[in-house]
C-alpha cells in the first residue's frame, strides 16, 4: 500500500533509449523516487506505447536506429491524443543546433549526457508540475466560457492566449512567466464580469423603479385629468344646447370638434388608466379557464360584433394560472382590434390553442387588413399607431396593454402578418 500510493500520485514516465544500461539506470532512479517507469528501446515501440496508454511524461533519446528522437517527437505532436505529453530529450549530442532542433519539434527540455540523477528528477518534477498547471488553467478556461455572457468573445480571447502560451513555451522561465500573465488576465476578466453583473443588476433595479414611477405617473396624471376634461365637455355641450340658435355653422363645428376631442381624450385616459392598473395589480394568480375569459370578452364586445357582422369562433381553450380580469382584457383587446382593422367584408376571427413544451400557445387569427413586417414590433409600444384617427380610431395603448398582461403571466406575444392577408397574434401562457 505504501509503495503504490506515491507512484499513483507522481505519475508514469515512458523512457525511450536503445541502450539497455541507460534504461536500467533511469528506470531504477524513477522507481526509487516514486514514479512508474515504462521502458522501450526504439521509436516505433514508443509511439505504440503512447497510443495505447499515454504517459505523463516522456524521456526520449535522440540517436536511435530506424526512427530518431526528433521524428518520434514530431509524430507525437501531430496526434491529438499525444501532442500535450511533455517530451524531455536526453542525449549525448550537446551542440546548440541539436538543442534548438529539439525545441523546434516540440520538446519542453533538453538534458545532456552524462546526466546527473538529481537534475533529471528536478526537471521531470518541474515539467509535471507545469503540466498540472496547464490542465488547471484549461479547466478554469472552460468554467469561464460557461459563465461569461459573451461566450464567443471569451473563446476567442482564450484561443489567442493559448496560442501565445504555446509560442512562449520554450523554457521553464518563459512558461512560468506566461502562466502568471494568463492568471492575471483571468482575474481581470472575472473582475470585469463581476462589475458587469453589478452594473446589470443596478440597471435592472433602475428600470424597475422607472417603470413603477411611470405607472404611478400615468395613474395620477390620468386620474387628475378627468375632472377638467369633464368640465370642458360639459361646458361645450351646454354651449351647444343653450346657444345653438345663435351660432353659425362654423361655431357649431368648433363646438363639435371640442366634444369629439374630449371623447378621444377620455378614451385615451381610460386606456392609460387601464395600462397603469395592469402593472399595479398584485392579485395572486389562480387557475383560470380561458374559455370563460373569451366568453366574457365577447359579451363585452357584443355591440361591436353585431355592428360589424363579425364571426368570432374559438376551439377548446386551456385552463392556466392567471388573473381572470387581465385575461378578459387581453382577449377583448385582440378581438376588438381584429374587428376594427377590417376590410369591407365582415370580420372573421378564430381563437385556438396548442401545447408547446411546458406552456400553452394561443393564436388569434383574423381576415383583416394585415400589418407590414417592418411595423410588427413597433405596434406593441405604447402610443404607437399606424393609422390616422380618420382611418381608424384608437389610442395606441391596446396592444401595449396586451404585451404587459402576457409578460406579467410569464409569456411573450408576437404577430405574423402580411398586408391585406390578415393577421395572427400569438402569445404563450403557463
Amino acid at each position: 500500500m505504501n509503495n503504490n500510493q506515491p507512484r499513483t500520485s507522481l505519475g508514469n514516465i515512458l523512457v525511450v533509449d536503445d541502450t539497455a544500461e541507460n534504461l536500467r539506470l533511469l528506470s531504477t532512479m524513477l522507481t526509487q523516487r516514486g514514479y512508474i517507469p515504462r521502458c522501450v528501446i526504439n521509436g516505433k515501440m514508443a509511439l505504440r506505447a503512447c497510443n495505447s496508454n499515454p504517459p505523463d511524461l516522456i524521456l526520449l533519446d535522440i540517436m536511435m536506429p530506424e526512427m530518431n528522437g526528433y521524428e518520434v517527437c514530431q509524430h507525437l505532436k501531430l496526434e491529438p491524443k499525444t501532442r500535450e505529453i511533455p517530451v524531455i530529450f536526453i542525449s549525448a549530442k550537446d551542440e546548440v543546433f541539436d538543442k534548438v532542433n529539439a525545441f523546434a519539434v516540440g520538446a519542453v527540455d533538453y538534458i545532456s549526457k552524462p546526466f546527473q540523477f538529481e537534475e533529471v528528477l528536478a526537471r521531470i518534477e518541474s515539467h509535471l508540475s507545469l503540466r498540472n498547471l496547464q490542465k488547471q488553467l484549461k479547466e478554469q478556461n472552460v468554467l469561464l466560457q460557461e459563465e461569461i455572457t459573451s461566450r464567443l468573445a471569451v473563446e476567442k480571447t482564450l484561443q489567442e492566449k493559448n496560442q501565445i502560451l504555446q509560442q512562449e513555451i520554450s523554457t521553464r522561465r518563459a512558461v512560468e512567466k506566461a502562466l502568471q500573465e494568463q492568471n492575471l488576465v483571468l482575474q481581470q476578466e472575472i473582475s470585469h464580469r463581476q462589475r458587469a453583473e453589478s452594473a446589470l443588476l443596478k440597471s435592472n433595479q433602475e428600470l424597475a423603479r422607472s417603470n413603477a414611477e411611470l405607472e404611478q405617473f400615468a395613474y395620477v396624471a390620468s386620474h387628475d385629468l378627468q375632472a377638467p376634461l369633464a368640465t370642458i365637455a360639459s361646458y361645450a355641450q351646454l354651449l351647444e344646447k343653450r346657444y345653438k340658435d345663435q351660432l353659425d355653422s362654423q361655431g357649431s363645428k368648433f363646438i363639435g370638434n371640442i366634444v369629439q376631442g374630449c371623447t378621444r381624450m377620455q378614451n385615451l385616459i381610460d386606456d392609460l388608466l387601464e395600462y397603469s392598473r395592469v402593472g399595479r395589480s398584485r392579485k395572486p394568480f389562480q387557475l383560470t379557464d380561458c374559455n370563460h375569459a373569451v366568453e366574457q370578452a365577447l359579451a363585452n364586445l357584443q355591440g361591436a360584433i353585431r355592428e360589424a357582422k363579425a364571426v368570432v369562433t374559438y376551439s377548446e381553450l386551456p385552463t392556466v394560472m392567471g388573473d381572470i380580469s387581465q385575461l378578459v382584457q387581453l382577449f377583448q383587446n385582440l378581438v376588438s382590434n381584429a374587428i376594427k382593422y377590417r376590410h369591407d367584408v365582415p370580420p372573421v376571427v378564430h381563437i385556438t390553442a396548442c401545447k408547446q413544451d411546458e406552456n400553452w400557445l394561443i393564436c388569434v387569427s383574423d381576415n383583416g387588413i394585415g400589418i407590414a413586417p417592418q411595423h410588427q414590433k413597433r405596434i406593441f409600444q405604447i402610443f404607437q399607431r399606424l393609422h390616422t384617427q380618420r382611418e381608424y380610431s384608437g389610442t395606441g395603448i391596446g396592444l401595449a396593454i396586451c404585451q404587459k398582461i402576457v409578460e406579467l403571466h410569464g409569456g411573450s406575444i408576437w404577430v405574423e402578418s402580411e398586408p391585406e392577408q390578415g393577421s395572427t397574434f400569438y402569445f404563450t401562457l403557463a
